[in-house]
């Protein structure tokens, strides 16, 4: 409401003005468009104060205001009581460039803020990511959990002809005998070497010593693959009991990784286990 009634008066006082001036002051024109321009540089002055946060362009544009005043003083007035005209025009551009100085501040500003909003949103996106990759990885090996295996498993069975099952023979013994570190590194080292083999979207860690792989290699062979998985930790004394069964995408995954597990438990009851140091 006040806003409002202060736009009225000023331009209240600009048509009075206007028709003062009409018919009696030499240079009418000139004078009516210097007093309109001040009267829209009010009339926006009045609509920005409530929402002008920048002190330095609401201090410009009272400068950049003033400037057309004292332009009008200089129309208006017949002796020069004070140098009106060194005045008015320096004020209107400098106020003009404070403006422009003022809006180059907040583009500035409102740059840095996106800057700063992207790399914060880069910031959680990683960190989404890692929550994402944390939660279907298994934190020693890298290898997918078992999370991640339910969650692939109807896409990886379409794609694949076998599912194998493998479990680590003597890895207790060998654990306990050289010490979890050693431990680790043996689960290291074959989790490696079955992703050289299958590669890691493949490659599940879904027990403590329990994997699971799926291939469409049809070639491959049992102790082929046995010896790739085995060549860097057989001196520890462990091995490896292999299930393999047909990747059937119809069949429920419990259905298959059971059929795999007969299969890898078949596999260790029937094999005799290396265990000469290489």
């Amino acid at each position: 409401m006040r806003q409002k009634l202060l736009l009225a008066l000023i331009w209240l006082a600009t048509t009075i003005t206007i028709f003062i001036l009409y018919g009696t002051h030499e240079s009418f024109g000139a004078t009516v468009e210097e007093l309109i321009w001040f009267a829209i540089a009010l009339t926006v002055l009045v609509f920005s104060l409530p929402h002008l946060k920048h002190q330095l362009i609401l201090y410009a544009w009272i400068i950049y205001c003033f400037g057309l005043l004292l332009d009008l003083f200089d129309d208006l007035m017949t002796i020069e009581l004070f140098p009106v005209n060194t005045f008015d025009t320096s004020l209107k551009h400098l106020g003009f460039m404070l403006v422009c100085y003022g809006l180059h501040t907040i583009i500035q500003q409102k740059r840095d803020t996106i800057t700063a909003l992207n790399h914060e949103i880069a910031q959680r996106h990683k960190l989404e990511q890692k929550l994402k990759f944390d939660a279907t990885h298994d934190e020693l090996t890298g290898l997918g959990n078992r999370r991640a295996c339910f969650e692939q498993f109807e896409h990886l069975c379409t794609a694949s002809a076998y599912l194998y099952y493998f479990d680590l023979d003597n890895f207790k013994q060998a654990n306990d005998h050289y010490g979890h570190h050693i431990g680790d590194k043996i689960l290291q080292k074959v989790a490696q070497a079955m992703i050289r083999q299958f590669s890691a979207d493949a490659c599940f860690r879904i027990g403590g010593d329990e994997f699971v792989a799926f291939t469409p290699d049809t070639r491959l062979q049992e102790e082929d693959l046995r010896a790739v998985l085995m060549e860097e930790v057989f001196e520890y004394g462990v091995g490896v009991s292999i299930g393999r069964t047909e990747a059937d995408p119809t069949l429920d995954p419990d259905v298959l990784l059971h059929q795999a597990d007969l299969g890898m438990y078949e596999n260790k009851a029937n094999k005799s286990i290396r265990t000469s140091v290489r």
